[in-house]
């Protein structure tokens, strides 16, 4: 009875202030509190109301954790200790960078791809569609592996909520990185992943009740890698989405072109301007 009040009232807090001017408070760590309308801004749409209060209720635990440690961490480190500047001045510039390149490929018609570009590439490629071939749908991150940005990818690309939850703040990090993929709906050729990751990588067994996590280095590099799902044996819808997918790639090879010449032709306009000294 207890537990069915709670979930009541924790309903009520969470969903009544869509009809209120009042915020409601869900939660509290000593002066830090957490209202009803960020836990909604957070929530995905289209959930069903039980979905959605689990949804919430893990977010508020996670949120109730993080203050925890943070106002422990607060209280236990010195001024310098918690001086990030320079982290500070990386991650400003990192999201810099980022935006400008969301800005500058942001023209769609530039990397436009027919699907004649499509089947040449797959013809080159000698793919028979309908094929009993290992087919997979994941998430990979490609860093460094001194990057300074590869705890916070693993942080969060191998913990499944925050991994839904802050899709856009790992496609910024992302923007860092060597390559990536985190297109969750997007089918591949098993074969295809094994010649793009350039390491030993077995097939996944079993069911996909849950995502499978991998780290895997490779020379200076470093693969973090989430299997979301798998399939032994493609059909024909299957073969559509790999249609779809070498598109996507071929999006994204025009894209990484397109960055590079502008690139380039900054840093010549630069140097011919006398701004660049080694």
């Amino acid at each position: 009875m207890r537990k069915l009040l709670w979930f009541a009232l924790f309903a009520s807090a969470l969903f009544a202030s869509c009809q209120q001017n009042k915020d409601r408070i869900v939660a509290q760590v000593y002066n830090h509190k957490l209202y009803a309308s960020e836990v909604r801004a957070l929530l995905p749409s289209g959930l069903p109301t039980d979905d959605s209060l689990a949804f919430a209720s893990r977010i508020i635990d996670s949120w109730i954790s993080e203050q925890i440690i943070l106002c422990e961490a607060e209280k236990k480190l010195t001024m310098r200790e918690k001086s990030f500047q320079k982290e500070m001045a990386e991650y400003r510039n990192s999201l810099i960078r980022s935006k400008y390149l969301e800005k500058l490929t942001s023209d769609t018609n530039l990397f436009y791809v027919s699907d004649e570009e499509v089947r040449a590439v797959v013809s080159q490629a000698r793919t028979n569609y309908v094929n009993e071939k290992e087919i997979v749908r994941l998430n990979y991150v490609k860093v460094s592996d001194n990057s300074p940005i590869k705890e916070k990818v693993r942080e969060i690309l191998f913990d499944e909520d925050r991994r839904m939850l802050e899709k856009d703040r790992l496609a910024e990090l992302c923007a860092d990185s060597i390559e990536y993929f985190i297109d969750d709906d997007t089918w591949l050729f098993w074969d295809d992943i094994q010649l793009e990751v350039d390491i030993d990588l077995k097939v996944p067994n079993g069911t996909f009740s849950q995502p499978q996590y991998i780290e895997k280095s490779s020379g200076k590099s470093c693969y973090l890698i989430v299997i979301l799902d798998y399939k032994s044996e493609q059909t024909g819808a299957d073969s559509r989405d790999y249609f779809e997918s070498v598109r996507t790639m071929l999006i994204q090879k025009k894209k990484t072109e397109y960055i590079n010449k502008t690139i380039d032709e900054l840093y010549q306009k630069a140097e011919k301007a006398g701004k660049v000294a080694r």
